[in-house]
């Protein structure tokens, strides 16, 4: 017997290659109850993305098919879909991703278990030579204080809009913005609203990383620090008790910028004026706030502050040996479970 329709919103636009993958594991879900709007955008650079859409489409009745102006962006398209959604739950899969077969089953079965608003679940982040899934922890079922906290903090999931699923009403009035990361100014919002949220780290969406550039890395920071200023404020406005914690997330943001430029600048982009005058803003963001006591603000990110503001040349040194351990970490780890 169903429990309610779940409408998936799919966000499509060159990315055949991966296409075919992200619909057969919607179509192949242990809860059939679905529909699967695909916003596929046309009138850019288009692949063979839009004839795959039309072709599962005429196989499976449960596919609606929206096409998008590409240039619109992300943010547009999800609107799109969410106008168009008819089911008592809303899911996000995009199109160069995929999911495993019972993840709508066991996100609603969460859903209704600990009468929830929105259901959470991990994710494996998938390289093109291994798939890394989340440290596992207890479910556990959270207030958006909660949340808020956890999102401050980074030690679980994330604003991604994509492991999750949501009552359709907690997007009445809301809307994503345009712009890149899209998903971080609207998923703050609606953790608020959602009185009860249960969060399982059992692994059941694959996101795919590519390797990114250097000057990519850097713009990705920039407009992640962004969206999280906004988050920030959001959360000492709504959770006054968490302003000292939100200042700490955002000095540890603006460093993490500078550390970024310091390995990955080269100065031949061709936005370098802009590039600078950022790197000038985090570097004064640091030191409007060094001398601030707050005991959010760790040791190490104390450390961090001092090497930003007097041993650069440190920092950079100790900045490129992390991102090679890591790097390490993840190569040990990928023959271990290969």
């Amino acid at each position: 017997m169903s429990k309610g329709k779940i409408s998936i919103i799919s966000i499509i636009y060159r990315v055949e290659d991966f296409l075919p993958q992200a619909i057969e594991s919607m179509l192949r879900q242990t809860y059939s109850d679905l529909e699967i709007i695909l916003c596929v955008g046309v009138g850019g650079d288009e692949d063979a993305s839009l004839s795959i859409c039309e072709d599962f489409a005429a196989r499976d009745s449960r596919i609606k098919i929206i096409k998008r102006d590409a240039d619109k962006g992300q943010g547009y398209a999800r609107n799109l879909g969410l106008e168009a959604a008819t089911g008592r739950y809303i899911g996000f899969v995009d199109g160069d991703d995929f999911i495993e077969e019972d993840m709508y089953e066991r996100l609603l079965d969460n859903l209704i278990k600990y009468d929830a608003d929105i259901s959470v679940c991990g994710k494996y982040s998938d390289y093109e030579d291994a798939s890394i899934p989340d440290r596992q922890a207890p479910v556990r079922v959270m207030t958006n204080r909660d949340s808020y906290e956890m999102l401050l903090r980074g030690n679980g999931f994330f604003f991604h809009c994509w492991d999750k699923l949501y009552k359709k009403e907690i997007f009445d009035g809301l809307t994503f913005p345009g712009g890149y990361l899209e998903d971080r100014y609207v998923i703050g919002t609606a953790l608020y609203r959602s009185k009860r949220t249960v969060y399982d780290t059992t692994p059941l969406y694959h996101y795919r990383i590519r390797s990114d550039s250097g000057s990519r890395i850097i713009k990705m920071s920039e407009y992640n620090t962004d969206a999280n200023t906004v988050f920030c404020a959001q959360a000492k406005e709504q959770f006054p008790e968490l302003s000292e914690l939100a200042d700490a997330t955002l000095l540890y943001d603006h460093i993490t910028n500078i550390q970024n430029y310091l390995i990955y600048f080269k100065g031949t982009d061709e936005d370098n004026d802009e590039m600078r005058e950022r790197y000038r803003s985090h570097l004064q963001y640091v030191r409007d706030n060094k001398n601030k006591k707050n005991p959010e603000v760790s040791k190490k990110l104390k450390l961090k502050v001092f090497m930003t503001l007097y041993m650069k040349p440190l920092l950079r040194l100790v900045t490129k040996k992390r991102v090679e351990k890591q790097k390490s970490r993840n190569e040990v780890f990928k023959r271990k479970i290969s």
